[in-house]
C-alpha cells in the first residue's frame, strides 16, 4: 500500500516555491515590480546606434530611469505625428522611477501633468550622450536647455506617452555647421576669386620688375641717412631752443611779479587819492573856501572894470563925491 502524502509537506513545498519565484523576480527585475515609473517618449531625428534597452536616463549624470523601449513607429495609442514634421524620427520610450527621485532628494513634481508642462517651459529637452568612448553605449541625459526650441514631434495629447523634445547631440551639431559651411561655399564664386588672386601675383611680379622701383629704392637708400641727419639736427635746435626758454621764462616771471608789486603801490595811491577828494575831506573843504574867495575877488574886479569904463578920470580925480556929502 503507497504511502500517503501530507498535505503539510505539500503545502510547504508549494510556499516554499512561490518565496523563490518572488526573490527571482526581485532580484533578476532589481524590484522593478514594485516601483512606478512614469513613461515617456523621445523622438531622435538622428542617429542612435549605440542605445540599448536597459540604457541609463540620467539627468546631470545621475541616474533616475531607464530606457524601456526603442521603435520604428509608434502605435496610435502611443501618439500620432505632427502634420508638417519632415524627417525621420526614432521613437525611444523610457521610465523614469519616481522612487529613485525621492531617494535622491528630489520631489517628484516633475512627473505630474502640472510640473510636467513647467519643466519643459524651463527648458526641459532630451540628448544621447556617449556613456563609454571604448564601447560606443549611449544613453539619455535629460537636462536644462533654455535656449533650444521645444521642438515637438507628437500631437499633444495624441496618445498616453508625453513626449520630452529632443536637442541634437554635440557631434551632429558640428556635422550640421559644416554642413551649412560646404553649402556656403557652394555659394562662392572660386573661379572669379582664383582669377583675382592671378591678377594680384601678376601685378606683383610686374610691380617687382619695373625699373623705377629700382630706381626710387636706391634714392630711398642715400634718402635715409639725410633724413636721420635731419632729425638729429631738429633734436639739436630744440635742446638749444629748450635751454634759452628757460631763463626767458625765469625773466618773465620776475618781471610778473614786478608788475604786480607795482600794480599794489598803485592801487594803494588811488585808495588814498580817493580819500583825499572826498567830498568831507579837509582838503576839498579848504578848496572849496578859497574858490568862493576867489569868485568874490572876481566880482569886486568886474565891478571896478566897469566904474573904470564909465569914468575913466576917476583914476585922476579919484571918486566923485557930491557937494552935500563932502561935509558929511
Amino acid at each position: 500500500m503507497a504511502k500517503r502524502v501530507s498535505s503539510a509537506a505539500i503545502g510547504g513545498f508549494v510556499a516554499a516555491g512561490f518565496a523563490l519565484i518572488l526573490l527571482a523576480v526581485v532580484v533578476v527585475g532589481s524590484g522593478k515590480m514594485f516601483r512606478k515609473t512614469f513613461r515617456f517618449v523621445c523622438m531622435f531625428p538622428g542617429d542612435v546606434n549605440g542605445l540599448r534597452i536597459g540604457a541609463p536616463v540620467k539627468v546631470k549624470g545621475v541616474q533616475v530611469g531607464t530606457v524601456e523601449d526603442i521603435k520604428l513607429f509608434l502605435a496610435p495609442s502611443q501618439g500620432r505625428m505632427r502634420p508638417g514634421v519632415t524627417g525621420f524620427r526614432i521613437p525611444v520610450i523610457i521610465g523614469i522611477d519616481r522612487s529613485s527621485i525621492l531617494q535622491l532628494g528630489g520631489s517628484g513634481e516633475g512627473l505630474t501633468d502640472a510640473g510636467y508642462q513647467q519643466m519643459i517651459a524651463r527648458g526641459a529637452r532630451a540628448q544621447l550622450n556617449t556613456e563609454s568612448f571604448l564601447t560606443g553605449l549611449l544613453y539619455v541625459d535629460i537636462d536644462l536647455h533654455p535656449d533650444q526650441a521645444a521642438n515637438f514631434a507628437l500631437i499633444a495629447g495624441g496618445g498616453d506617452l508625453r513626449e520630452i523634445p529632443t536637442v541634437p547631440t554635440q557631434l551632429e551639431a558640428i556635422q550640421k555647421q559644416a554642413t551649412e559651411a560646404i553649402a556656403k561655399l557652394d555659394d562662392v564664386d572660386l573661379k572669379s576669386l582664383v582669377a583675382a588672386a592671378t591678377n594680384a601675383a601678376d601685378n606683383f611680379a610686374n610691380l617687382a620688375g619695373d625699373p623705377n622701383l629700382k630706381i626710387t629704392l636706391a634714392s630711398l637708400k642715400e634718402t635715409v641717412p639725410n633724413l636721420n641727419q635731419t632729425i638729429s639736427d631738429t633734436r639739436e635746435t630744440l635742446r638749444d631752443i629748450k635751454s634759452r626758454l628757460i631763463p626767458l621764462a625765469d625773466s618773465l616771471q620776475s618781471s610778473s611779479l614786478a608788475a604786480n608789486d607795482t600794480m599794489k603801490d598803485v592801487r594803494n595811491t588811488l585808495v588814498e587819492l580817493q580819500a583825499i577828494l572826498e567830498p568831507d575831506s579837509p582838503l576839498s573843504v579848504h578848496l572849496t573856501e578859497a574858490l568862493d574867495q576867489l569868485g568874490d575877488t572876481t566880482r569886486s574886479v568886474g565891478a571896478l572894470t566897469d566904474y573904470l569904463q564909465r569914468n575913466p578920470s576917476s583914476v585922476i580925480r579919484g571918486k566923485y563925491v557930491p557937494e552935500k556929502d563932502q561935509d558929511k
